[in-house]
């Protein structure tokens, strides 16, 4: 089947950024800094206000566990807004709109030398020696950076020292922190999982339009929702753990109400939930928000450069009030508007019976515009081949495809979660250079936010992107550590990319 190009390809990702959106990505990465790592002691505040809800007392481990409550009346407007030359200066415009492109940098086949690097200083940040790394012991934040090399680790200092220069987040409204610097900050890196880091940062500007404030409240929101709900736990415990936890979680797998199989006409992921298969009484809302979040988590992995979204088809031919959840609807609208943005390509309404049309007069007001705009109705194949090939629909009665595999649940395998308990020297090594990628990764956009009137501006650009593109890899090196395996792992639909040997 050929795919159409995906929509991804237009303005406003990464390799394609106007100047003003390079800018607002700028900003929000200033903001993520300064929450991550100053010192409210040492920064100078507006109004006395401090930035953290609580100070962390080293990297990683938060100290104080009081809330903070944040009290603003600065009214921070749009990202343009300019703050004193001691905290933060405003961002520099590529001379290219193409983030590829970094201003300096020639826009033809090659590129004149850059620079050196400011943050190299004397060392290669992302090609790190790990093998200098001390073996065993316990995989904490604090073991594991305590076996990263000297590049990461002068990395995470400087962050420390310069964090307080960067611009602030002063949100506009009283905003209540509730978690510590140190939980943001590994919230962020589990959330971005093998994308670009910038990638995760650029939905949420979209989705807020490039309102700054607007899209660092969302982010805010979307990692405190993340860490609430527990969703790295939900990912590492595996679907039989999960079901011990929350009874009737596996039954939802089995029955194949809710199943990944194929891709649409932009090669998108292809998600399908039979809607008649849904019985809200037969689990706890818990079961069915944490299979939620597995599906949402899972549909994540199979996404593919340039590729950023899913589609979903409801198979909605057999639907009865006796499959209305209305706190399972609440969740998903806020789970895909404000959790997961930018996430949904189209959502396809297949075959809903009249019944449906007065529901759906009830939902339609409590959907954002945006993803409102991307819900389509479908009565029949033909309708329904207008967003995804026949070849890659089941052949049922819903859908009349030509893919004549019925879905099947494969069984857990014995020993398949082994990674994530034993070989604890491999473990150790795998996460500490992801960890070394995310804070070469951060001291770089320190370095760019932070120093840019330099002529070398260009080069950390450029490294910071290349930096950004190699975390794909180490994340998948360490992936089997940090997730149990799903069924969509046992039949070979999630697998490492090629691209990414095995370490």
């Amino acid at each position: 089947m050929k795919h159409q190009p995906p929509a991804e390809s237009t303005t406003g990702h990464v390799g394609n950024l106007t100047p003003e959106q390079w800018d607002a990505l700028g900003e929000i990465w200033s903001f993520l800094l300064h929450l991550w790592y100053s010192d409210p002691s040492s920064t100078p505040q507006p109004r006395s206000n401090s930035m953290h809800p609580r100070r962390a007392s080293s990297f990683g481990v938060p100290a104080a566990e009081s809330e903070y409550h944040h009290h603003h009346s600065h009214n921070h407007q749009g990202h343009h807004q300019q703050q004193s030359s001691s905290t933060y200066s405003p961002p520099m415009e590529p001379t290219s709109p193409r983030m590829g492109h970094a201003p300096g940098a020639s826009s033809g086949g090659t590129t004149s030398p850059m620079p050196a690097s400011p943050t190299r200083l004397g060392q290669s940040f992302h090609q790190p020696s790990i093998t200098s790394s001390p073996s065993g012991g316990p995989t904490s934040p604090n073991a594991i950076m305590s076996s990263l090399p000297g590049g990461a680790g002068a990395a995470a200092a400087a962050l420390k020292r310069s964090a307080a220069k960067l611009k602030p987040w002063l949100p506009a409204k009283k905003f209540t922190f509730k978690y510590s610097p140190s939980e943001y900050q590994t919230a962020f890196w589990s959330f971005v999982q093998s994308e670009h880091p910038d990638t995760t940062v650029l939905r949420f500007l979209r989705a807020r339009k490039w309102n700054v404030e607007k899209a660092m409240e969302m982010l805010v929101l979307a990692l405190e929702w993340r860490i609430t709900m527990g969703v790295d736990e939900v990912v590492q415990e595996g679907e039989e753990a999960l079901d011990v936890k929350y009874p009737g979680f596996l039954e939802q797998l089995k029955n194949g109400k809710v199943i990944f199989r194929g891709h649409d006409r932009q090669g998108r992921p292809l998600c399908l939930i039979n809607v008649s298969l849904h019985n809200p009484n037969a689990q706890s809302q818990q079961a069915i928000q944490r299979l939620s979040i597995y599906v949402i988590e899972t549909a994540r992995l199979m996404l593919q450069p340039p590729v950023e979204t899913i589609s979903v088809v409801f198979d909605m031919s057999n639907f009865s009030m006796s499959n209305m959840d209305w706190p399972t609807t609440k969740f998903f609208i806020h789970a895909a508007e404000a959790c997961y943005p930018e996430l949904l390509g189209v959502c396809v309404v297949h075959k809903a019976p009249w019944i449906f049309g007065a529901i759906w007069k009830i939902i339609s007001p409590m959907l954002d515009p945006v993803i409102r705009a991307k819900i389509q109705f479908t009565n029949n194949r033909k309708e329904l081949e207008e967003f995804v090939a026949k070849d890659q629909l089941m052949k049922n009665q819903a859908y009349d495809g030509e893919d004549e595999v019925p879905y099947q649940y494969v069984e857990p395998r014995q020993d398949e979660n082994k990674l994530l308990s034993g070989d604890p020297e491999a473990k150790q090594r795998a996460l500490a250079r992801r960890k070394e990628m995310e804070l070469t990764f951060e001291r770089l956009t320190e370095v760019w936010q932070g120093q840019k009137q330099l002529s070398s501006s260009a080069a950390v650009i450029q490294e910071r992107h290349e930096v950004g593109s190699k975390l794909a890899e180490t994340w998948w090196a360490a992936e089997p550590f940090m997730r149990a395996r799903t069924v969509y792992h046992r039949i070979g639909a999630i697998k490492r990319p090629e691209e990414y040997p095995l370490p």
